[in-house]
């Protein structure tokens, strides 16, 4: 009785066992890079004062990568989009 006891408690162990090796080996990873592109790039323009006089600092965001940026930010900015050539992904505007 002890001996079948234990031969199905080993039983159920290794089949558990084997169904964590699957999924964590058939599972496709969660932390693949993103590959749709933005659809618009974004270019910030900081100034020093409210009549826009001198610019300060600079924030882009191009439509292939690599964001840039310069100088300091204030409350006084100026933003524009341009569109991005191709296919972009609707999640990542």
């Amino acid at each position: 009785m002890l001996r079948q006891f234990l031969r199905r408690r080993i039983l159920f162990a290794i089949l558990m066992f084997s169904m964590l090796l699957g999924i964590a080996f058939l599972s496709p990873p969660t932390n693949q890079p993103a590959s749709a592109r933005p659809c618009f790039s974004l270019l910030k323009e900081y100034y020093d004062d409210a009549f826009y006089t001198n610019l300060i600092g600079e924030q882009y965001w191009p439509c292939a990568g690599q964001p840039s940026s310069w100088g300091s930010i204030s409350s006084y900015m100026i933003s524009s989009t341009e569109q991005c050539g191709g296919a972009c992904d609707p999640r990542n505007p």
